[in-house]
């Protein structure tokens, strides 16, 4: 990106191909894209050397206060969190630094071992419920997935799903998370309308 800089041009596409600026505003909107890289890149680096987890990291690293608003920097066709997987996995690998993942069993067997231990569709039902009144949507779905893995049959969950992605997918301004979680809400009410529901 340094070097289109270096050249100057007159017109410049971001966001794939969703955003276009021309003359000073173009240079603007790379000077802003080429600051945000670097700092997101830098503060990935820092956090892995701090040791800190992936699944934390993508909560952590952050635009830079002065770029949050940018005109420059609409993140509608991905995500920093997406940013911040990439880089991870450029310098780090695929390895997590977590022992009971380097050659993990499928995530269904392990997610029925899970609800087996808690024994009850009600309690699991009754915690997502609890998570969606907090707004605490992705913890939610997560936690639901231990019963659709366990119980991919499960109406009252499929149900939930439905209403959980929807709900991310209505507060979600990026083009490819937000279409995923419009596509298995689609999926979920295609299985229900199977089931005649």
């Amino acid at each position: 990106m340094e070097k289109i800089r270096a050249k100057e041009p007159y017109h410049v596409f971001c966001n794939g191909a969703g955003s276009y600026f021309k003359g000073k505003r173009a240079i603007a909107a790379l000077d802003a894209n080429i600051e945000v890289i670097r700092s997101l890149h830098d503060q990935v680096v820092k956090y892995i050397n701090e040791g800190m987890h992936i699944s934390e990291m993508i909560h952590a690293v952050k635009i830079p206060k002065h770029l949050e608003r940018s005109p420059y920097l609409k993140r509608l066709y991905s995500r920093t969190e997406f940013f911040v997987y990439n880089v991870y996995r450029w310098y780090h690998g695929y390895f997590d630094d977590n022992p009971a993942h380097l050659i993990p069993r499928p995530e269904k067997e392990v997610m029925n071992e899970l609800f087996n231990l808690i024994g009850s569709n009600e309690k699991l039902i009754e915690k997502v419920k609890e998570l969606y009144d907090e707004n605490k949507f992705q913890l939610s779905l997560q936690i639901l997935d231990v019963l659709i893995q366990a119980d991919p049959e499960h109406i009252e969950a499929r149900k939930l799903r439905i209403k959980l992605l929807q709900k991310l997918g209505g507060m979600d301004y990026c083009y490819m998370s937000r279409n995923a979680w419009i596509y298995y809400a689609d999926k979920d009410r295609e299985f229900l309308q199977n089931k005649g529901i």
